[in-house]
């Protein structure tokens, strides 16, 4: 009987846990909100980035507005920006859960790398993005791609930012 019971409560158990799984996968989709033509985002930007192969392209070029809750540099010379999104369906999970329910926005080539394996990819460019202030409403536009390594969404690379104030 106690057997019996303790295989109705796992079951329960396992239940509840996929519908919670469910119901947050349906609140974070991670759909882009806008696709824009092509030709909106700089396209020649790839060349730059570090490690692509990492990024997988949901959109080649998007728009995505919201506040600026961070900045902080990255060792490969990327500026990350912390963005709370207007709309939350670009989110995924893990930007809700790891990511502390930001979208991740990158600047790529904004200072000089400290990491050694990254010079290369920033070598004779340097970004002329806009960079924003903490707190600054803007309107990003970019590559929207899901960052492998981390399993949460981005706008990676930025090819403008528009504050918005």
């Amino acid at each position: 009987m106690k057997q019996w019971r303790d295989s109705r409560l796992l079951v329960a158990l396992a239940l509840l846990a996929v519908s919670l799984f469910l119901i947050a996968k349906l609140r974070y989709p991670g759909k882009a909100t806008v696709k824009l033509p092509r030709a909106n985002c700089n396209g020649d930007l790839w060349r730059h980035v570090y490690r692509p192969e990492r990024l997988r392209v949901i959109e080649a070029c998007t728009a995505v507005d919201g506040r600026v809750v961070s900045l902080s540099r990255g060792s490969d010379g990327d500026l990350h920006i912390a963005l709370d999104p207007d709309r939350k369906s670009v989110l995924n999970l893990m930007n809700a859960t790891h990511g502390q329910g930001h979208l991740v926005v990158e600047v790529i080539c904004e200072h000089a790398p400290t990491r050694s394996d990254a010079t290369t990819a920033c070598a004779g460019f340097t970004s002329r993005v806009t960079i924003p202030r903490v707190g600054d409403r803007v309107r990003v536009t970019g590559a929207y791609v899901t960052d492998s390594e981390n399993g949460w969404n981005e706008l990676h690379p930025v090819t403008r930012i528009e504050i918005l104030r």
